[in-house]
């Protein structure tokens, strides 16, 4: 039991290690855009670029974490990256060279999240969902401590100092190569249910269907806080106000995710989707009714945009038993990476017109959201596709 409790705090450190990086960038856009002078179009493709190269590399890394017998390397390699990164940033004095080093950290998240969801989903038989909520706590208390604090830090050490927030991504980095558990051979983990076509799963398309509701949730949650400090900034907010608001959306959207997850053991993960896609229509609705700066809404629409990310893992890992790291990857990854493309085209969009007007764009995926999760497999047919017929019904 320790030995798991190890290999939990660190792939859950290294959970909130990755996040806390990657959630520095953001607020940060507004403060290069002024002394880059970049548009508001390549400011919010800036921005991003996180989930896009995140997301869509992350089903590399999904493959190629199912087929290594050492893919424990890729968290160990997350964390190093992510913080030589994150130091690099002083040399930014570009924006092509900003974008490397957007693209960068970026990177440490596509290396790190599947075999991190991979690796936590083989810690326990039982109780899946509330292990996998603590994976994704840890991540979101990352995002959370990052936005809360990269102002101050910005003010305390500048960005010639920023070498000295990598020394604890190095130190946990070390801490991980004695942590992590062995893992599971590949040959044997297709013995055990691991191998096979994805496409054999007699839940397959309930799988499609989850990956689409994960992809425009994601569209949603992007959307609404890759603009956020660039609205803030045109409103003539201080840069720390968009900081806060994105904290206490990650720390809201935290408490969600081990709320969701537990749910879900109990009462379904359909219908925590419900729940979480019917939330994010309304609490968007209201945070664009309220001028787009309620310090209420945006967390409450944080809360419902995460409430689903821990469950819906579990849920890919029920629907397709196999390719535990892929499936994972394009829960966490390929869904959350074509949503992200989607605010370059909301960037654009707000260019010519404004950034509310791309908020009420996004009202309309929530409507598509919310049809979506209706159409996803409830409990009693996940069970009736498995089950084999009886012998005497066959023929």
């Amino acid at each position: 039991m320790i030995r798991i409790r190890k290999a939990l705090l660190a792939i859950s450190g290294g959970h909130f290690l990755v996040e806390w990086y990657a959630a520095f960038l953001p607020p940060l856009v507004p403060v290069f855009r002024t002394h880059l002078g970049f548009s508001l179009a390549e400011a919010a493709a800036l921005g991003a670029s996180l989930p896009i190269v995140s997301g869509l590399v992350q089903t590399i890394f999904g493959l190629l974490s199912d087929r290594m017998r050492h893919a424990n390397v890729f968290v160990i390699a997350s964390s190093i990256l992510a913080a030589v990164s994150l130091a690099l940033l002083p040399v930014a004095r570009s924006f092509g060279l900003l974008l490397l080093i957007f693209t960068a950290i970026a990177l440490s998240l596509a290396m790190f999240h599947p075999q991190g969801a991979a690796g936590t989903s083989q810690l326990s038989s039982t109780n899946k969902g509330r292990f996998m909520s603590v994976f994704n706590f840890g991540g979101s208390m990352g995002s959370f401590v990052g936005s809360l604090t990269v102002i101050p830090l910005f003010g305390l050490l500048h960005l010639e100092r920023f070498w000295i927030l990598a020394i604890p991504g190095i130190a946990l980095a070390f801490f991980q190569v004695f942590a992590l558990p062995p893992q599971e051979d590949p040959v044997a983990a297709a013995r055990n249910g691991n191998g096979g076509g994805m496409i054999d799963s007699p839940a397959f398309k309930g799988y499609l269907m989850l990956v689409a509701n994960a992809m425009l949730t994601a569209m949603v949650y992007n959307g609404v806080t890759v603009l956020l400090p660039l609205l803030f900034q045109e409103l003539g907010f201080q840069p720390g106000k968009a900081g806060v608001y994105l904290a206490v959306g990650s720390l809201v959207g935290a408490i969600a995710n081990v709320i969701g997850a537990e749910l879900s053991d109990h009462i379904g993960r359909r219908t925590i989707n419900l729940i979480g896609a019917t939330g994010v229509a309304v609490t968007l609705l209201m945070f664009v009714l309220t001028g787009s700066t309620s310090i209420v809404w945006f967390p409450a629409m944080c809360f419902f945009s995460c409430f689903t990310l821990s469950s819906n893992i579990v849920f890919a890992h029920e629907l397709v038993t196999n390719h535990r790291g892929l499936v994972s990857a394009s829960i966490m990854g390929l869904s959350w990476g074509l949503g992200g493309v989607v605010v370059i085209f909301l960037g654009q969009w707000a260019q010519h017109t404004s950034i509310t007007s791309a908020y009420h764009l996004l009202l309309g995926v929530t409507v598509v959201l919310v049809v979506l999760a209706f159409l996803l497999p409830t409990r009693h047919a996940l069970r009736a596709v498995r089950e084999p017929v009886p012998v005497q019904q066959q023929g």
